[in-house]
């Protein structure tokens, strides 16, 4: 391995060889000084390996994305408010052919591996953006695996290291997390009133969800979209008249309530404006914000103290804190100056989630913070328990990808779909596989409750009902997602009792474990389920279709593959498995 540092700086390379197969390069370098040169410096890491039995690569927001990189491609781009500083190659059959991550989770990571076309390598290139240094010494740990193990354990003991060997540790996750929520935003956008949001809460209440979030609207009575008026985060007289005594309304219904709020903007239309208007890393005109410049303490001060006056003030039960990757340098952004306490907005981020985190805790132990993808690496996750799928309206595949994606690398961290939405015309099959494609995270959802289909109500109450029941299987074991470059067509979760598989595409065929329950959930468009026992055995089969309707039961004879007519959207259950002697 190639190490270089573009200050001056004594540097030391040692490889750590880890009890599990895996090694660690430790890299630390002393400054000779604080010298100039120091402001832009970059630590490189290079090395290459032979691409051997390689057939994509996943990183934390590769998204649909599993292909190979050639060595000049830009590479993955990583930082606190922004993916995770790890790469993972696999092959055709899932087996992990190389896992590469970083301690350095905080400051700005680009990591380019890719194929040097000349002889079938991969090149390596690590480029880390330390700037000035707080201190002369520096170290950086980069975890290397190259175990013959399933990718998704290489991965998953990647956010292991972080929490125990990076002192990385997770926000606690209460368990209010992991109930299924109704949100308003793609339901009713910025038009609401108080009186609505109480009339669909009820709604909500009685098909099972355990929280709502109020998003983007509360603050302003200007629904034309965009941030122009965020920055006071006062309700809109015209919209919430109380909004203590609406969260009361609403809490009384036995629902918890959640607010959105934009981190980083400071809108032109604010009261704010006028103090805030000197103290920004950037504008966006074309949404009339500026982005707020953390680096000075007055401006965390403010933003930490709003968070924490309005859960006091309001009794909220969580925030929903958005934008917050708009965090990062821009070639508008000011120079440092006396004013400011940090250099790198990064740090200056971290401040600002650990004052504000402090102050929330004080007023709800069992505060909920929802993050949203990009921002969901493990530095970001100390302050976060809930993180949810970049926005993807109406798109289940997109919403399948991004939870089997967080729940890789996440841990005990609460996965959230993205709010599911449809037209509410969609058959109620055809809508059942949306909720499929969010089983194993918690499911968030964004449909006008006041005017949903009865055949929409009782599909969604069957799937919710299951989705509690397994609650604890679905949600938190480990998770096995099949052909990671097919984007998880079969997925899996299990446990001494119980397995659970769900099939996204047609004509798979589920090899039954030993676990005295298999049940298996049509998530595809297929009329039938492939099933193959180990040894010949006799089971009780039923099969449901999407809302929860028995269609058939028997006993069955299963020996070798076979098939069973199961209605889309529905599932197959296969229970006192006995073998046959």
């Amino acid at each position: 391995m190639k190490v270089t540092y573009s200050a001056k700086a004594n540097i030391t390379h040692r490889t750590q060889q880890l009890q599990d197969g895996k090694s660690v390069e430790v890299i630390s370098l002393t400054q000779a000084e604080h010298a100039q040169d120091a402001q832009d410096a970059q630590l490189v890491l290079e090395w290459s390996f032979p691409i051997l039995d390689i057939a994509g690569r996943w990183h934390p927001n590769c998204r649909f994305d599993r292909s190979i990189k050639a060595d000049w491609s830009h590479g993955e781009k990583s930082m606190s408010a922004v993916s995770a500083p790890v790469i993972s190659f696999f092959n055709e059959d899932g087996e992990n052919r190389g896992t590469f991550a970083l301690s350095e989770t905080l400051k700005e990571v680009r990591m380019s591996l890719g194929v040097h076309e000349e002889d079938g390598t991969m090149n390596c290139m690590v480029v880390v953006s330390l700037g000035a240094l707080d201190s002369d010494c520096y170290e950086l740990s980069l975890l290397c695996d190259d175990r013959n193990v399933r990718y998704e354990q290489a991965i998953r003991e990647v956010g292991l290291w972080w929490e125990k060997d990076c002192g990385l540790h997770p926000a606690s996750v209460p368990e209010s997390a992991r109930e299924p929520m109704y949100s308003f935003w793609y339901s009713y956008h910025q038009q609401f009133t108080d009186e609505e949001i109480e009339a669909e809460c009820k709604r909500a209440k009685e098909l099972g969800f355990g929280t709502v979030i109020v998003d983007d609207g509360w603050q302003t009575d200007d629904t034309n979209r965009g941030y122009g008026f965020c920055g006071d985060w006062k309700p809109a007289a015209g919209k919430i008249k109380d909004m203590r005594k609406h969260v009361e309304k609403v809490h009384q219904m036995g629902l918890k309530y959640l607010l959105w709020l934009s981190v980083p903007y400071v809108g032109i239309h604010s009261e704010i404006w006028k103090h805030f208007h000197d103290k920004l890393i950037g504008m966006d005109w074309q949404q009339n914000t500026g982005i707020l410049d953390i680096r000075y303490p007055e401006v965390r001060e403010y933003l930490s103290k709003v968070y924490a006056d309005a859960v006091k003030d309001w009794d909220l039960d969580g925030l929903k804190l958005d934008f917050i990757d708009e965090f990062y340098q821009r070639r508008e952004t000011p120079a440092v100056n006396e004013q400011m306490d940090c250099a790198c907005i990064q740090q200056a981020l971290d401040k600002l989630l650990a004052e504000t985190m402090e102050r929330l805790k004080k007023e709800k132990q069992d505060i909920l913070i929802e993050f949203r993808q990009r921002y969901i690496g493990p530095s970001i996750r100390r302050y976060g328990n809930i993180f949810r799928v970049c926005d993807c309206p109406d798109s289940g595949i997109s919403n399948r990808v991004g939870i089997v994606d967080l729940r890789l690398l996440s841990g005990n961290t609460a996965v959230h779909s993205d709010m599911l939405m449809w037209n509410k015309e969609e058959k109620a099959e055809i809508a059942a596989l949306q909720v499929i494609d969010c089983l194993f995270g918690t499911m968030q959802f964004s449909v006008r409750l006041d005017s949903m289909k009865e055949e929409h109500k009782r599909m969604l109450k069957n799937y919710m009902a299951f989705m509690q029941h397994h609650q604890e299987l679905l949600q938190q074991a480990p998770i096995i997602a099949q052909e990671p470059q097919n984007l998880y067509p079969q997925v899996c979760v299990q446990n001494e009792q119980t397995e659970i598989t769900a099939l996204y595409s047609r004509n798979r065929v589920v090899e039954l474990g030993d676990t005295e329950e298999s049940i298996i959930v049509n998530g595809s468009a297929a009329t039938a389920v492939f099933v193959e026992a180990k040894a010949p055995l006799v089971a009780q089969v039923t099969v449901f279709d999407c809302m929860g309707t028995t269609v058939c039961s028997r006993q069955m004879n299963l020996s070798a593959v076979e098939k069973i007519i199961c209605p889309i959207g529905g599932r197959v259950e296969i229970k006192s498995k006995e073998f046959v002697q």
